[in-house]
C-alpha cells in the first residue's frame, strides 16, 4: 500500500494521505509522493484536485517524528509545483502544524465539523516559517492568537476566520468537498485557471514562500545534465552540448 495515492474520476484528481495508522502523518515518503501528486496534478487533464486522508481521527498529525521528512515544503500545494488548477482540502479529523499548514496553502477547504486545526510550533520553540505567509488568507488578530497561543481551534472557529469554506458533518467531508469540484469541474478550466492565477498574483507571499520556490530551481539547476555537461566539455576542451535538461 502506498502512502499516498492519486485516483482521476470525471476530471477531480482525489489524492489521498493513506497512513490512518500513523495518523497520516508526514514522513519522507509521503513528501515525495505528495509533490509526484502535485506534479501530475499540474502537468495532466484533472482540472480541480481534492487532497482527503485515510481514517476517522485524523488529516494529518503534521511531520513524523519517527521519520521527520527533510523537506517538507515539497508537500505544499501551490508552493513547490505551481499549478493553476484549484486544490481543495477535506479535513476529516486533526489537522497539526505541517496539515495545517497544507490547509492553509491550498485553494478551498471543506472540514468535518469535529475537525481541530492545531499549530504547536510556538510551544515547541521550533518555526518553519511557511505558516507565516497566513495574513491573506485567514483574520490577522484572530489566527495570530491561534498561531502563538498554540491552542487548538474548532472547525467552526476555522470557518468563522476564513481557513475553511465549507462546514461538513462527520463523515461527509469528502463527500461535499467533491460536490464543490464537481461544480468547478464543469465549468470552463481556462476561466477558472486564469481566476486563480490572477487572484494569487494580488496575494503578498511570506518570504518563505518567494524563497522555497528559488531553491527549488537551483536545486534543479545543480541536479541537471546540463551541469554535467558544462563540467565534462571544460574539462576536454569542448564546445558544450546542453539540452535543458
Amino acid at each position: 500500500m502506498t502512502d499516498i495515492t492519486y485516483e482521476s474520476r470525471d476530471g477531480i484528481a482525489i489524492i489521498t494521505i493513506n497512513r490512518a495508522e500513523a495518523r497520516n502523518a508526514i514522513n519522507n515518503a509521503v513528501v515525495n509522493g505528495l509533490q509526484a501528486a502535485w506534479r501530475r496534478f499540474a502537468q495532466e487533464d484533472d482540472r480541480v484536485a481534492v487532497l482527503t486522508a485515510a481514517g476517522e481521527h485524523a488529516f494529518s498529525a503534521g511531520a513524523d517524528l519517527k521519520d521527520l521528512p527533510k523537506d517538507v515544503w515539497l508537500a505544499m500545494p501551490n508552493l513547490s509545483v505551481p499549478c493553476d488548477k484549484p486544490v481543495i482540502c477535506a479535513v476529516n479529523g486533526f489537522a497539526v502544524g505541517a496539515g495545517a499548514t497544507i490547509v492553509m496553502l491550498a485553494d478551498m477547504a471543506v472540514a468535518e465539523e469535529q475537525a481541530q486545526f492545531i499549530y504547536p510550533e510556538a510551544k515547541l520553540g521550533a518555526f518553519a516559517g511557511v505558516m507565516a505567509g497566513f495574513p491573506p488568507r485567514m483574520q490577522y488578530k484572530a489566527a495570530l492568537e491561534w498561531l502563538m497561543t498554540g491552542d487548538p481551534m474548532t472547525a467552526q472557529r476555522a470557518y468563522e476566520i476564513g481557513l475553511v469554506n465549507r462546514l461538513a458533518p462527520k463523515g461527509h467531508g469528502l463527500k461535499v468537498a467533491l460536490e464543490v469540484a464537481a461544480k468547478i469541474a464543469g465549468n470552463a478550466p481556462l476561466v477558472v485557471q486564469a481566476m486563480k492565477s490572477i487572484a494569487r498574483s494580488t496575494l503578498p507571499r511570506s518570504s518563505t514562500e518567494l524563497y522555497y520556490p528559488q531553491r527549488e530551481m537551483l536545486e534543479g539547476i545543480a541536479r541537471s545534465a546540463d551541469l554535467q555537461e558544462g563540467v565534462a566539455s571544460f574539462k576536454e576542451k569542448r564546445q558544450a552540448r546542453f539540452t535543458g535538461r
